[in-house]
């Protein structure tokens, strides 16, 4: 009996180890488990940890990538270090010059200064960093080597049909379209956004023709091949039995590959838009010049240009520690003790060779470079008066005060700016029936290049530059051209009659914002008219820039009326602006950035 119990117990305290051996094995097991998936853990932790300190100075690198461009375009200098807020943590970057200080020139003259920068920025996340570097150049073009230069959407609808020659680029969409057909005569139709050929005010309304040129390295050249193609509208395309929703454009994605084998090679085949535009428009075929592509989007990597803000035009601009301060009483600014200052001259102001300026009371004084008045010694030059317009007026028949500079008279003054800069402004600026304006007369010749600028709205009245042709450029909020027939006898609901009239300047200025069922006027109406233009010819030579909304001119497009009938347009891009030496004067740059090279 002893000995089976000493053996039961023998089995059971075997068992028992047994089972502790196995709970304390299971324990370890688990110990192991819960080690090994809490490394897995903390490993998958410092991973993501890594990634979002490697976003953070990647973001950080963008937002220095686009101060530098910003900055540049403005006049300022570049800051050799800034931070950006990314995902609630300050992340600082630093910019350094590469030294990389060079001119570069294409194939058809258009010059580029081109300046590198070494871009660091750390990103931090938990106990990861992440540093980022990148090496890009800023190139900034004089903005009047373009022929048409938008911040905003473009939209170019004329009636009549319209050849468009030079550079053509926006920051955002390009919506294409004509009455007739209109020619683009370039090798750069660039836009940072989408290329369509529709209308923005009416989608799905795709007409006329748009032919673009095939790309060459000089189009400027005459013995350069001249191809074009045809950017197909809606209808167009679904002649050939290819249904689309805009016509061939950016909208139209998937193309057409009828039999599955994705080569787009074989007959009633399309390719998609991405490369179809570069197939369409690159070189002719044997063309010996090079290789290149006129129509490029944003499916295309088209890099944002970044031009000088509104307030370089304004007359003041905040400013926190400016030297100017407003009073109250006056309406005016006035100087101020050093630091203390709420505001600073807007940069054409500052750097103006003659400044005048209209207080609201009518009187008006005028300023040398130095600050010292040459009113006596404009005389007749300058007066005060109004004109009627209609788009400003909105039918309330109100007239626009405006400052009338008579340019013959300025020759002879002996004031004219030296520096070719002149700016003219009035004191307590109002929109829409309370906005003033300039207005420039018997300009047919200047007496040197010159540059005018105003906040408000500027008239250009009758030929201007078309005496030994100089460097001229019109900026504002709002450029109207006026006929040699204006005389300024229009009244509400009268429509003079223009008479043919040529103008050989640059133009920036403001437009609005087109929506669903209204129509800016487009590029063929960012110069405004005021006339009855039908069957005379508006001529200009130039370049057309279109870099802020309208913030006084702010009357809406209207096509009518008292408002104006829309001339023969002969308009061109001047070919001597190819030549940096014959821009006008304080050109502004249009900035973009490459990346050379990130590690």
């Amino acid at each position: 009996m002893r000995n089976r119990l000493e053996t039961s117990g023998r089995k059971r305290g075997t068992a028992l180890l047994a089972a502790l051996f196995a709970a304390f094995v299971a324990a370890s097991m688990i110990m192991v488990l819960m080690t090994i998936t809490s490394a897995k853990n903390e490993a998958t932790d410092v991973e993501r940890y890594t990634k979002v300190a490697r976003f953070s100075a990647e973001g950080a690198i963008e937002a220095a990538k686009k101060e530098l461009q910003v900055a540049i375009a403005n006049w300022d200098p570049v800051a050799s270090e800034g931070d950006v807020e990314l995902n609630g943590r300050t992340v600082e970057y630093t910019v350094t010059p590469t030294g990389l200080d060079v001119i570069s020139t294409d194939g058809a003259g258009i010059q580029t200064l081109v300046t590198g920068y070494e871009l660091k920025a750390i990103g931090r996340e938990q106990r990861s960093t992440a540093l980022a570097h990148r090496i890009v150049n800023a190139e900034a073009t004089p903005i009047f080597q373009f022929a048409v230069f938008y911040s905003d959407d473009l939209e170019i609808f004329p009636g009549p049909s319209m050849t468009l020659g030079g550079r053509v680029h926006s920051n955002a969409d390009i919506y294409l379209g004509c009455g007739g057909t209109l020619t683009v005569d370039t090798n750069y139709l660039h836009s940072v956004g989408d290329i369509y050929r529709e209308r923005k005010d009416s989608p799905g309304v795709s007409a006329g023709t748009v032919n673009v040129r095939k790309w060459v390295e000089n189009p400027y050249d005459p013995s350069e091949p001249e191809q074009y193609v045809t950017m197909y509208s809606d209808g167009q395309m679904s002649n050939q039995g290819v249904s689309t929703i805009s016509g061939y454009d950016s909208n139209f994605t998937q193309g057409v590959d009828l039999n599955g084998d994705e080569d787009f090679t074989d007959p009633g085949e399309w390719l998609p838009w991405g490369p179809g535009a570069l197939d369409f428009w690159g070189a002719p075929e044997g063309y010996l010049g090079g290789s290149g592509h006129t129509v490029l989007s944003g499916d295309h990597d088209v890099s944002e240009a970044v031009v000088p803000d509104v307030g370089s035009i304004a007359m003041f601009e905040e400013s926190l520690g400016g030297g100017y301060v407003l009073n109250e009483i006056t309406g005016e600014f006035e100087e101020a003790a050093s630091g203390s200052g709420t505001h600073s001259k807007g940069f054409f102001h500052e750097q103006a060779g003659l400044t005048l300026l209209v207080s609201e009371d009518g009187s008006w004084d005028a300023f040398d470079a130095d600050g010292a008045s040459v009113k006596a010694a404009l005389g007749d030059a300058v007066s005060v008066t109004q004109l009627y317009d209609a788009r400003q007026a909105s039918g309330s028949g109100q007239d626009t005060p405006v400052l009338e500079i008579d340019i013959e008279e300025l020759n002879a003054s002996g004031a004219f700016p030296a520096n070719g800069l002149l700016y003219a402004a009035h004191y307590g600026m109002g929109e829409g029936t309370d906005a003033k304006g300039v207005v420039l007369k018997n300009g047919a010749e200047l007496l040197a290049p010159l540059s005018v600028v105003t906040e408000g709205a500027l008239y250009v009245q009758g030929d201007y530059n078309t005496v030994a042709k100089k460097g001229a450029a019109a900026m504002a909020d709002a450029v109207s051209l006026l006929s040699n027939s204006w005389d300024g006898s229009k009244n509400p609901g009268q429509l003079p009659y223009a008479s043919d009239t040529t103008f050989n300047v640059a133009i920036v200025t403001g437009n609005h914002e087109t929506n669903v069922g209204h129509y800016n006027g487009g590029l063929e109406n960012l110069p405004r008219f005021h006339e009855n233009w039908s069957g005379k010819n508006c001529n200009i030579i130039g370049s057309f820039v279109n870099t802020w909304t309208s913030r006084y001119a702010t009357g809406a497009w209207s096509y009518g009326g008292d408002r104006y009938k829309a001339p023969r347009r002969n308009w061109s891009y001047d070919t001597a602006f190819n030549n940096v030496a014959n821009l006008p004067p304080f050109t502004p740059m249009a900035v973009s950035a490459r990346d050379i090279v990130a590690w």
